[in-house]
């Protein structure tokens, strides 16, 4: 049986820490390797909607009476949510389209416009939650990840399970005004994952050194403006949420212990539902 995990028990678990280091060294380094296609997931807002519209196109694969791809499904799968507005869903199926993510169908009425997702799409969905598996078995040595490469199919109903877990998790879309600083942003994740997990499990009181921290590493590192960069260090920074040794952030960077406990208390949200959707989808197929 593939066990699933509350929040609280990952957070009084100590290998949580190697499931946060790993899962976010692997997201920083296909960062760097496929930096056009991981964009689709460099702020939140975008996050929720990859995950949104890959669930609608694997619900009709599970079900083709369920609705496909399109702006006025997608719309409603997000009913109840504050997650993107009417314009802000058509400009981002039209980005996806445009980068081949996600294809046009053939539809009766030709007033409507209709996608399915590309394998390369599926591919990329199947090695981010590959990942994170991957990242859970670096607690309790479940094999999830394992079982997903020999069986690539459980992806399609445990994708789906954990994208509605997520969108039905207030804490998950409003995370704490911490974490909201980086997510908020353009690739602001990339420097949250950074900053966040040079931390050690054991916080002491208040300040956290984590060696050098530089804007011009930082983007360089995963292909983002420097300035860009800069003004994410600095709003940090003007939060409290981060320091440096000496003025002109040089020298050794502190984080603060708080924020890294809001960083874990929210990853948890995600790695409590990617554990309980995957461990769904494996009793599912039997």
């Amino acid at each position: 049986m593939i066990l699933s995990y509350r929040v609280d028990r990952l957070l009084a678990e100590s290998r949580f820490h190697d499931c946060l280091v790993f899962a976010a060294e692997e997201l920083l380094a296909t960062h760097q390797e496929i930096p056009k296609e991981v964009r689709y997931l460099s702020d939140l807002q975008k996050w929720l909607l990859s995950q949104a519209t890959l669930a609608l196109h694997f619900e009709h694969r599970l079900d083709p009476a369920r609705p496909p791809i399109s702006p006025t499904n997608l719309l409603r799968f997000l009913a109840g949510t504050p997650i993107a507005s009417r314009n802000t869903v058509l400009a981002f199926l039209n980005e996806m389209r445009h980068y081949g993510l996600v294809e046009q169908i053939a539809c009766a009425d030709r007033r409507q416009r209709m996608f399915r997702a590309r394998p390369y799409t599926e591919d990329l969905i199947r090695r981010w939650y590959g990942t994170h598996l991957e990242a859970l078995d670096r607690i309790d040595t479940a094999g999830r990840a394992a079982r997903l490469r020999n069986d690539p199919d459980l992806i399609v109903y445990a994708q789906t399970r954990m994208a509605r877990l997520m969108l039905s998790s207030s804490g998950w879309c409003h995370p704490p005004s911490s974490v909201g600083l980086f997510t908020r942003a353009e690739s602001g994740s990339n420097v949250l994952h950074e900053l966040a997990a040079r931390a050690p499990w054991h916080l002491p009181a208040g300040r956290v050194w984590i060696g050098p921290v530089s804007a011009s590493g930082v983007a360089a590192r995963y292909r983002i403006s420097q300035s860009h960069t800069a003004r994410i260090l600095a709003a940090a920074r003007g939060a409290g949420l981060i320091g440096w040794e000496f003025p002109g952030n040089r020298g050794n960077c502190w984080v603060s212990s708080d924020f890294v406990i809001d960083y874990r208390s929210w990853q948890a949200l995600k790695f409590s539902a990617v554990s309980e959707a995957f461990s769904q989808a494996v009793a599912r197929a039997g």
